[in-house]
C-alpha cells in the first residue's frame, strides 16, 4: 500500500467589491500624481505670460547671430490700421531692416499684404535692449484691409544678418489700457539709422 501525502489546502476567501475598490484606488494614487511627467508635460512647453509671441531668429549655434525678439503683436486702434509692439536684443549687432505681413479676418481669410512704415533701420548693439514702442517714430501700419482688433496676423520680422522669422501674432485694442499709453512724441530717437 502507497500513502501519497497531500497537503491540506486552505479555500481563499474570495476578494469583495470593497477591496478590489480600495486595491484600484491605492494603484490610481500612485499612477495619476505622475500621469503628467513626461516629454509632453506642460511644463516643458515655452509660455508667453503675455499677448504676443516670442521667438529667436538666426544661427543657434552663433549666439552673438541671434536677435531675441520677445512679446511680438499689433496695436490697433482703428481697423486697417497699426502700432508694431516688439522687445528686441542680441548679444551682437544687427538691424531690423523691415516688417511685413498678413491679417487674417474674422472669416479666417487672409486680408491684403502690409508693410510697416519705418524712418529707418532699426540698431540692435550689444545686450542692449530696443522696445519698438520706445522708439520713434513708430513702426505703422495703414491701409491693411483686413487689420482689426481682436483678430490675428502673420507678421514677418527681416534683420540684416540674423534673416527672417514669420509667425502668427495677435492685434489688441489700442483704446483699452495699458495700450491707450503707447503715444507717439515729438522727438526722434536716437537708436535710429
Amino acid at each position: 500500500m502507497t500513502v501519497t501525502a497531500h497537503r491540506a489546502s486552505r479555500p481563499r476567501p474570495a476578494r469583495t467589491a470593497r477591496t478590489r475598490a480600495v486595491l484600484v484606488g491605492a494603484a490610481l494614487a500612485v499612477v495619476l500624481p505622475t500621469a503628467a511627467c513626461g516629454m509632453g508635460a506642460q511644463t516643458l512647453r515655452p509660455y508667453t505670460p503675455a499677448e504676443g509671441v516670442n521667438f529667436d531668429v538666426g544661427d543657434q549655434s552663433v549666439p552673438d547671430s541671434v536677435v531675441h525678439v520677445r512679446n511680438l503683436l499689433i496695436i490697433s486702434r482703428s481697423p486697417g490700421e497699426g502700432i508694431v509692439s516688439a522687445t528686441m536684443v542680441t548679444s551682437g549687432r544687427d538691424t531690423l531692416t523691415s516688417v511685413t505681413g498678413t491679417p487674417y479676418r474674422a472669416d479666417g481669410s487672409k486680408g491684403s499684404a502690409f508693410t510697416a512704415q519705418q524712418s529707418g533701420p532699426v540698431l540692435l548693439t550689444n545686450n542692449a535692449q530696443v522696445v519698438l514702442t520706445d522708439e520713434q517714430p513708430f513702426l505703422t501700419i495703414s491701409g491693411a484691409s483686413g487689420l482689426q482688433a481682436g483678430l490675428d496676423a502673420d507678421v514677418t520680422l527681416t534683420f540684416a544678418k540674423a534673416g527672417s522669422y514669420t509667425t502668427r501674432t495677435t492685434v489688441v485694442d489700442g483704446n483699452l489700457p495699458p495700450y491707450t499709453e503707447v503715444t507717439p512724441s515729438a522727438s526722434p530717437s536716437a537708436s535710429r539709422a
